[in-house]
């Protein structure tokens, strides 16, 4: 991968209420991450969680009974990207925070 690619990893995007990372893991090991980072934040589990190996979601709520849908999307040469929503609108903060939490757990640098 070159250094463009890498670079473009560590960047979160904003779109719609909704935050995008890409990870550089398989879907599984991101999956087992995000789940470990929603434990970590208290969230509760609202359905069970759907794992394949192209794409596996995850709906949950915040203590206060915010929404928190989480999705997850295997992309070629093992990236998976993560999209992360906090209620109606989205919440920038949270969905940040809920990267970083994912990112600790893969033992990557958390991104600001």
């Amino acid at each position: 991968m070159g250094v463009g690619g890498l670079a473009a990893l560590g960047t979160y995007k904003w779109v719609e209420g909704t935050m995008e990372k890409d990870y550089p893991r398989s879907m599984k090991e991101t999956f087992d991450a995000t789940m470990e980072a929603a434990r970590r934040l208290n969230l509760k589990i609202s359905s069970e969680p759907l794992l394949t190996p192209s794409e596996s979601k995850i709906l949950a709520s915040t203590q206060d009974g915010t929404d928190v849908k989480v999705e997850l999307l295997a992309r070629p040469n093992e990236i998976t990207t993560v999209k992360i929503r906090f209620g109606m609108m989205g919440n920038i903060d949270y969905s940040a925070y809920f990267h970083r939490q994912i990112m600790r757990t893969l033992g990557m640098p958390e991104a600001p």
